[in-house]
């Protein structure tokens, strides 16, 4: 078993630090993969999947810099209102099919009950004071902490809030949390629409070393590995992964640098980050990225499937939300042998 144990830290979980020296064996050993994979005995009917919606859309996209369009006549491209359509119609995909499905949220507010102005002292204490009386000085550092109480709300502590509420109210088997990536604007350009489009899934993995001399991660690592999330976050990622490359056309994401690796050679669309969300939900969690929203090929598909919506026409053969909506599903039902 502590054979086991090191590979899996050696090529997921620690690749590029050594995580032996701060973790404890014993601790790990507490659960074997094979008491892990028992959780796919069971059929549909028993299981219950929370679906995440990311990020909030409506009037909170522009401080998630989550909205944009690329001319006036176009429709403004909001992550969080196109994700939370993807996790209604996988829910009632679903529950056909008789599984139990939880959305974390179903409208475009913020689930975290704080609200920027609970954040108001903390950011202050965070943005130094102007050096000079002025009043533009004054009011760039009022407007500094408005950003900031406001990014501390809706992003930081909502991540947290949406792990705290499934690991204590919703306590599902698994967490599919949706997502659709964007590529970095071109130097030097305005918004000028990328030529790459490619996909990927996430789940936890991949600590650095800074990351892995916290206390604080050192205890989430523990706990990842010994509560069965584990080989079930890896098998149910390979699946959703494989589907949603089929279900796409989508070549498999890259990763440049050391924050993320890929872990298993024939799924080159599943890597190992250590994201936040990723490290504090317990159960197994698996993060969506396809799709690159501002690419010339993916952005005129959600034009199209927002055109159609805003005028009731009939969707797109190749409607762009529900084919990812078909590939989580295509991917589940391949986890839980159900068919």
């Amino acid at each position: 078993m502590s054979d086991q144990i090191a590979y899996e830290l050696s090529t997921r979980y620690t690749p590029y630090s050594d995580g032996t020296t701060v973790i404890d064996f014993g601790q790990i050993a507490t659960k074997t993969i094979a008491e892990a994979e028992n959780a796919f005995d069971q059929p549909l009917a028993k299981l219950h999947l929370a679906l995440d919606p990311g990020h909030v859309g409506g009037v909170w996209a522009e401080w998630e810099r989550r909205n944009f369009r690329i001319s006036k006549e176009d429709h403004w491209v909001r992550e969080g209102e196109l994700v939370l359509e993807v996790a209604r119609r996988i829910r009632t995909r679903l529950t056909r099919l008789g599984a139990k499905v939880t959305l974390l949220r179903e409208d475009y507010q913020p689930i975290n009950p704080k609200t920027f102005i609970d954040y108001w002292a903390l950011a202050t204490a965070e943005k130094m004071p102007p050096t000079e009386l002025s009043l533009k000085s004054q009011l760039d550092h009022a407007l500094a902490v408005r950003n900031r109480a406001i990014y501390l709300a809706i992003v930081r502590d909502e991540i947290a809030e949406r792990a705290r509420l499934v690991n204590e109210v919703i306590q599902p088997d698994a967490l599919i949390s949706l997502h659709i990536n964007a590529a970095s604007w071109p130097a030097g350009e305005t918004q000028q629409l990328v030529e790459s489009d490619h996909a990927h899934v996430l789940i936890f993995g991949c600590l650095s070393v800074g990351e892995l001399a916290l206390p604080s991660q050192q205890t989430r690592l523990v706990q990842k590995m010994t509560n069965g999330s584990g080989p079930v976050e890896a098998q149910l990622g390979a699946a959703l992964g494989s589907a949603l490359v089929e279900a796409t056309g989508l070549p498999a994401s890259n990763y440049l640098g050391r924050n993320a690796v890929r872990i298993l050679p024939k799924v080159p669309s599943l890597w190992a980050r250590n994201l936040m969300l990723l490290r504090l939900v317990d159960c197994p969690t698996v993060l969506m990225e396809p799709y690159i929203s501002n690419s010339q090929s993916s952005y005129a598909r959600i034009q199209k499937a927002l055109s159609a919506r805003e005028y009731h026409e009939p969707l797109p053969a190749d409607d762009i939300l529900v084919e990812y909506a078909d590939a989580v599903v295509t991917g589940l039902l391949r986890t839980y042998e159900c068919y």
